[in-house]
């Protein structure tokens, strides 16, 4: 069942700048970030023409249960988060971000987008550091209603890995997934796998990329 929060403002979706403050990007493995850490979570836009602003408020609801760590991962409360976006109505992405690190004193903002397509959800994500200037991207994908909170789970537990170096239940079965995908590739396609002994390096995460404020 969806969990439900007070709806706040919503912002532009992660990811959409406008052309002349467009994001680039460069690899980078070293993706932990020093704790103790602060993080807000913005309320994720909806790209559907039915009205899931349930939908929306289980998503913040989740993310705020599943990233808060305690004395590690602080997550700012959805209350202040609210405040803030309403005095930031027609603010840009770049503006919007920097005004809510500033005014909840946080280097990490995740903001994201869901997308209806048909039957199925694409679920975006996106974690600012605005301090380094950098930003890492999340994706999972939903066949219906129904999944939309585990895959956000999903989400939450690729976040706890990759940013605070926290394992989680929920990782570690992730693991395993990807573990049997790799021996399922080595069953099926050996002769390929010898050819390209560099194939298993390629990781389900891009890690961190370079965000540069284009003025």
């Amino acid at each position: 069942m969806l969990l439900l929060l007070v709806s706040g403002i919503v912002p532009e979706p992660a990811g959409h700048l406008p052309a002349a403050k467009a994001l680039t990007a460069t690899d980078n493995r070293d993706t932990a970030v020093p704790l103790p850490a602060t993080i807000a979570v913005l309320p994720f836009t909806i790209h559907a023409a039915e009205n899931f602003s349930h939908i929306q408020q289980g998503v913040v609801h989740m993310l705020h249960a599943r990233l808060a760590w305690p004395e590690k991962v602080r997550v700012v409360p959805k209350a202040q988060i609210r405040t803030v976006l309403e005095n930031l109505d027609g603010a840009d992405k770049n503006q919007l971000l920097a005004r809510v690190a500033d005014q909840t004193d946080t280097d990490l903002i995740l903001d994201g987008s869901i997308t209806k397509l048909a039957g199925s959800f694409s679920i975006d994500a996106m974690v600012y550091d605005l301090k380094n200037k950098r930003y890492m991207p999340f994706f999972e994908q939903s066949k219906d209603r129904d999944e939309l909170i585990e895959k956000v789970a999903r989400i939450a537990a690729g976040i706890n890995k990759q940013v605070f170096d926290r394992s989680t239940i929920a990782w570690e079965k992730m693991e395993q997934e990807r573990q049997a995908r790799i021996n399922e590739l080595k069953r099926r396609n050996p002769e390929y796998l010898m050819q390209n002994p560099r194939w298993q390096q390629q990781d389900d995460s891009p890690g961190w990329k370079i965000w540069k404020y284009l003025f």
